[in-house]
């Protein structure tokens, strides 16, 4: 049984989807979406005219990843305060900001009074070496170019999907597939031969890290998280897995 900090266990768990649009359990997070361009700029300011979109209503965020100077995201809690349909579409914002002519924003609500709030438990965490997410090695049988299948003479579980394979220091491809517990498959063809009993190193080429939504709606990022660590954050979104985590649970 895993339980939080102090001593109340979690009822259950799941394993999240890795998703940009699913919550963890299973619904969209954006329920509505339409965009509109700038026709005013209004400098620094929290009034913003745009083109005609009767789409667009009071609460929506907004967000611009293609804004100079910086992107607008959803972290930065960009919304909707009052709107008015005329002519153009007229925009009260929750706070002022500089806008471009011709800028393309995109507005959408999401249905955040449903979510449903997880704890996110780090199941296992590859282990550590110099800049790498997770580094270990195996001997190899021997191997001819142009063939993707690579075989190994002891089961190494600590090998895969996404690792770098290395041959004396040399990258030397990619692990697409794990196919049995003594082979994997390149991604692409070997382009050099492996000789027999030479020891391939595998590693991931970032630390393994987590992105999250919060139920508040921030996106945070815990790189390098601990095996067996509960992440002091309420989840409701799982966007990215990177650098070998796995066996995460999302507990309620």
């Amino acid at each position: 049984m895993i339980r939080n900090y102090y001593t109340e266990a979690f009822k259950g768990g799941i394993t999240p989807v890795v998703s940009a649009t699913q919550l963890i359990d299973g619904t969209v997070k954006i329920i509505e979406s339409t965009t509109a361009t700038s026709v005013v700029n209004a400098a620094t300011s929290v009034t913003l005219v745009l083109a005609l979109n009767t789409s667009i209503k009071r609460g929506m965020y907004i967000t611009a990843p293609t804004i100079t100077p910086s992107a607008i995201v959803i972290n930065d809690n960009l919304f909707v305060d009052q709107v008015v349909h005329g002519a153009n579409t007229t925009v009260t914002l929750n706070k002022a900001i500089q806008m471009n002519i011709g800028q393309v924003l995109t507005f959408f609500n999401v249905n955040q009074n449903s979510w449903k709030q997880y704890s996110l438990y780090i199941g296992t965490q590859p282990s550590q070496s110099n800049n790498f997410g997770s580094i270990t090695s195996a001997t190899a049988n021997a191997a001819a170019a142009a063939q993707k299948a690579v075989t190994y003479k002891v089961a190494n579980p600590y090998i895969q999907s996404g690792m770098n394979v290395y041959d004396d220091g040399v990258l030397i491809g990619i692990v697409d597939d794990i196919t049995t517990a003594n082979q994997f498959n390149l991604v692409d063809n070997l382009a050099a031969l492996i000789a027999n009993d030479s020891v391939l190193t595998f590693a991931f080429s970032v630390l393994p890290s987590v992105s999250v939504l919060t139920i508040d709606n921030q996106t945070v990022t815990f790189t390098n998280p601990a095996q067996g660590f509960v992440l002091p954050v309420s989840v409701v979104q799982v966007t990215a897995l990177v650098g070998g985590l796995t066996n995460v649970i999302a507990l309620d």
